[in-house]
């Protein structure tokens, strides 16, 4: 294990650097995140970190980035007149568009 301040090299056993007594933490080779020195996994992208471990699922993707957009608020109004289809088949559409403006 290589340390993060001297760089000098250190068993993997070591809790602390031999050279400068700096704490030693085990890092991810893949993600480059912080492991526990007992982790056979890591917690962030799932790698294995013993030669024969290997990830019970694959590495998440990154997220899909959400949409860009505005939100705006909006108000809906519905009316089901009764008989309105027997009435439009029997009236001009210049006297369904007036009668439909009054209401």
């Amino acid at each position: 294990m290589i340390c993060a301040k001297c760089q000098g090299s250190n068993p993997d056993s070591n809790r602390f650097c031999e050279h400068c007594g700096a704490t030693l933490e085990r890092r991810c080779p893949q993600c480059g995140e912080a492991i526990s020195p007992t982790a056979q996994f890591c917690g962030a992208c799932g790698h294995g970190l013993s030669q024969d471990a290997a990830p019970s699922e694959p590495a998440p993707e990154e997220p899909t980035p959400a949409p860009s957009g505005e939100r705006r608020q909006a108000t809906v109004l519905f009316s089901d007149l009764s008989g309105f289809t027997a009435m439009t088949e029997k009236l001009d559409p210049e006297e369904v568009q007036g009668l439909m403006r009054r209401l």
